[in-house]
């Protein structure tokens, strides 16, 4: 359709003889009746239009030029217009309708065929050119849409992907001052909606006023160097604080001078939560291994003093004032081995011996004291079922943490109120809020309905040395200890507490299946030894060593002492016989858990006590070996040492000599 030639030649035989010789040259020419079946034909598409002269005086050439004038933007029909062949000139009347055509190619009649047939191909040509460039800017246009739709789609894309991320794009104009924001931004700046106006002062006024001239310099200096990189705090329009991280990029005109600024904004108030955790959790780490080392070597020191005292109160029984001073120095003593086990506790580094404890037993034992110790104006109230599991704990450490408990709950309610000690058997999953593994918990409750804490004081109760009990009235390392103790155990603590209603505090610890142990009964005096035996002694603190082997031979043994493990071990293979292994844990060079081990690899399983005073068992000690925590009373002592000679020597492996 759009090849082929309309012909209009009304009168004669001009119309047939042009088709004719069009359809010889391979040329389809159609042929229209008047000016209306013209017009009719030209909107179904044509490529050339060859007319008479004479034709265009006919009535209705109106809607030809019409059609011409409003055709497409891409189409110029060409026009093939027949002459009159008159010599006379043409009417003002006759040129202007030529005019109106606007493409046209006037042939004079009469005519040769070739002049006819070359300006008709002429013209189909250009008219196909016109074709071409139509369907080109079809095509353009087609693509520019699906662009357009593509961009759509990946702007729409990334605006959730950065509102997935918690983040918002923003885009200022220079030149205008105003800022595009996606809904995001604004969200994070506290808004329910957008704003009708934002720019770089709008942002300014949210900043924290410690860090506004900063960001402000940071702006200005982001216009030379092209990028901004800003983190602040900023007061949302609700009035909640947050940090927010800003980065942009700088784009320049032709100039070298900016005209925008495009850009991301996240907020980043979880992250600074999550940093400053993490730097407390650092720090307290940091402070755990000072304590637990500075208590190590306090127990060292106690060690020796705890056992002169302990001889000395033995040997000058009669003695009421020399009996009394050395009772006030125990009872220091005590006090000073009470305050290394916190220290320990807090750095998950005491002597524990855990095993199964009935929790409601161990709370009405000591139920007594506890009560002494608050005093008539507190009422204790328990809660304490009887059909619950064991817990694994060590019952010392436990009874010492609740009366720590105890005593923090009575300092709490100066007037009086009431404490509440209750006990529960809770299963927890993968997915707690209190941070245990999954299995079965005992939960320890104790709630007072003291003056409680707020959020900034609950925030630092397990930091050691943290107390609001004012100068001289507490260590600051009772919640420390009782926090240590939980986390050694495999358990958790959980404080809750609210100014003025109380504070409740869950001491969650590993139930156990195992029947609860049973508790041997304290003994005043050392045992003595039952028979003549010798204890191979080792630890590389000499006034340790000293103390403990006074206090073995005051009780009748033989002590053979050693400075290390090493020398131990080397003695041993040298043929030394010994009936019992006293040996301290960490010692330069090799540990005593290390050195069992070797005796052992070599055929010697002499009976062990390991004595520490920082981590009672590492994982080289076999889990046999017993345990003594410094500093310890020569009755302990005494009462480990019988327990490994119990055996008759028949019954029991004596070492064998060196090879």
């Amino acid at each position: 359709m759009k090849d082929r030639v309309l012909i209009l030649a009304p009168r004669g035989r001009d119309a047939a003889i042009a088709s004719d010789l069009l359809a010889r040259n391979a040329i389809r020419a159609d042929i229209c009746d008047d000016l209306p079946a013209l017009v009719r034909e030209l909107d179904e598409a044509a490529g050339v239009v060859m007319l008479t002269e004479e034709s265009l005086a006919t009535v209705g050439v109106t809607a030809l030029t019409d059609w011409v004038a409003n055709q497409p933007a891409w189409s110029d029909v060409p026009f093939v217009v027949l002459a009159n062949g008159s010599r006379a000139p043409r009417t003002v009347v006759a040129s202007n309708r030529l005019a109106e055509l606007g493409n046209v190619v006037l042939l004079e009649r009469p005519l040769h065929a070739e002049a006819m047939l070359g300006a008709v191909r002429s013209a189909v040509k250009a008219r196909n050119r016109q074709y071409e460039v139509r369907d080109s800017a079809v095509t353009l246009e087609r693509a520019v849409v699906e662009r357009t739709a593509e961009l759509e789609d990946a702007r729409d894309s990334l605006e959730v992907a950065l509102d997935a991320a918690g983040m918002g794009s923003w885009d200022i104009d220079f030149a205008s001052g105003d800022a595009r924001r996606t809904s995001r931004h604004d969200e994070i700046f506290g808004y329910d909606g957008p704003l009708d106006h934002w720019d770089v002062d709008t942002f300014l006024e949210h900043v924290d006023a410690g860090q506004r001239d900063e960001v402000a310099d940071a702006f200005a200096a982001a216009l030379k160097s092209g990028a901004l990189d800003v983190e602040c705090g900023i007061t949302a329009a609700d009035g909640s604080h947050r940090w927010i991280v800003a980065k942009g990029r700088v784009r320049y005109d032709g100039d070298g001078i900016p005209a925008r600024m495009t850009g991301v904004v996240s907020d980043v108030t979880d992250r600074k939560d999550a940093d400053a955790q993490l730097a407390q959790a650092q720090k307290m780490d940091a402070i755990g291994q000072l304590t637990g080392g500075v208590a190590h070597d306090f127990n060292n020191l106690l060690t020796p003093i705890v056992g002169s005292l302990d001889m000395l109160r033995r040997r000058y029984k009669e003695d009421e004032r020399t009996q009394r001073m050395i009772a006030g120095a125990l009872q220091a003593a005590d006090r000073a081995a009470t305050l290394t086990q916190r220290l320990l506790s807090f750095a998950r580094r005491q002597s524990l011996q855990p095993r199964a404890v009935d929790i409601g037993a161990l709370i009405d034992g000591i139920v007594d004291l506890v009560r002494r110790s608050l005093g008539p104006s507190i009422d204790v109230v328990l809660d304490l079922p009887r059909d619950l599991s064991s817990a694994r704990v060590d019952p010392n450490q436990l009874e010492l943490a609740l009366l720590n408990l105890a005593i923090n709950a009575r300092d709490a309610m100066p007037s009086g109120g009431r404490l509440t000690l209750g006990v529960s058997e809770v299963a927890v999953d993968a997915r707690n809020a209190v941070g245990l593994k999954a299995g079965r918990y005992i939960r320890l409750l104790a709630a007072d309905t003291g003056t409680g804490m707020d959020q900034e004081t609950l925030a630092r109760a397990t930091e050691p040395f943290f107390s609001t009990k004012g100068v001289g009235k507490g260590t600051g390392l009772g919640l420390s200890m009782v926090h240590g103790l939980a986390a050694q155990s495999g358990g958790t603590l959980t404080l809750t507490s609210t100014p003025g209603a109380g504070t409740s505090v869950e001491l969650w610890l590993p139930a156990t299946e195992e029947a609860p142990a049973e508790t041997g009964e304290l003994v005043a005096e050392p045992v003595v030894a039952r028979r003549a035996a010798t204890v191979l002694l080792v630890d590389d603190e000499e006034l340790v060593r000293a103390a403990t082997a006074d206090m073995l031979r005051d009780i009748g043994y033989t002590v053979i002492e050693m400075g290390s493990a090493t020398q131990a071990l080397a003695a041993v293979r040298s043929g030394l016989d010994a009936d019992v292994l006293v040996s301290d844990y960490l010692m330069p060079g090799m540990t005593g858990g290390q050195l069992i081990h070797e005796l052992r690899a070599t055929g010697v399983r002499i009976p062990a006590l390991l004595v520490t005073g920082y981590a009672a068992a590492g994982e080289d000690v076999p889990v046999d070996v017993q345990r003594l925590a410094k500093p310890f009373r020569q009755v302990d002592l005494a009462s480990r040492v019988d327990d490994l000679l119990r055996p008759s020597p028949q019954e029991r492996p004596r070492m064998p000599p060196s090879p």
